[in-house]
């Protein structure tokens, strides 16, 4: 994946935007006041971790009702959308191996259905 600048999405066309998106997505969702967040932005976009076509932001202060609809009750949380279709939560320490196998172990594994 080239260095390629974070895909804003909010409330409003995530559904759309994701769908306009070929292969896979990662959707983080943060706020600017998360130190976390921050640090999960910039390593992401540093690493461009295999597999990963795009990568997205979501502020859950500005969308709090998509951050709702998707059960997100802790900061960062990282979403993977495959051709726009949910398909898992990323859950990895934050570390670059740690992270590509955890994106390879759910682009093995199954869909699954929104929360």
């Amino acid at each position: 994946m080239a260095s390629t600048p974070w895909l804003l999405l909010d409330e409003f066309g995530f559904y759309q935007r994701l769908a306009a998106l070929p292969g896979n997505t990662l959707v983080l969702f943060g706020q600017p006041g998360c130190s976390a967040c921050r640090a999960w932005r910039q390593l992401l976009q540093d690493w461009q971790p295999d597999g990963l076509q795009q990568l997205a932001y979501v502020d859950v202060q500005q969308s709090m009702a998509l951050a709702h609809a998707f059960e997100i009750f802790h900061l960062p949380t990282l979403l993977l959308f495959v051709d726009g279709h949910y398909h898992g939560q990323l859950r990895s320490a934050m570390q670059r191996q740690s992270v590509q196998q955890a994106l390879c172990t759910l682009l093995a594994s199954p869909a699954e259905e929104e929360p």
